[in-house]
């Protein structure tokens, strides 16, 4: 069987939503030759086999997207952990 991971999903994602269990995601990335953790393209095919699934568990109306953007991953550089006291973050 095959389908192809949406806009920012993750392979977990893909699992959770095809197989019905997150920890299908390290059989599918050794079936397809990825990393469990690398950033997967939109419209990429995912093969994985029927034996795979747990119907009772498998979201085929649901599609999870949770992958974060490069923009999501980037933080600002500010915030009470930046601050020094009497500098930027006055007691008063």
């Amino acid at each position: 069987m095959q389908n192809t991971i949406k806009n920012r999903q993750s392979l977990i994602d893909f699992a959770i939503q095809e197989c019905g269990t997150f920890e299908s995601t390290f059989t599918l990335a050794e079936h397809n030759d990825l990393s469990v953790t690398s950033d997967i393209p939109a419209g990429t095919e995912i093969e994985f086999l029927p034996e795979w699934i747990d119907r009772k568990n498998t979201l085929r109306r649901i599609e999870p997207a949770t992958a974060l953007s490069s923009q999501d991953r980037e933080l600002p550089w500010g915030g009470i952990g930046y601050m020094a006291i009497e500098f930027d973050f006055i007691v008063s």
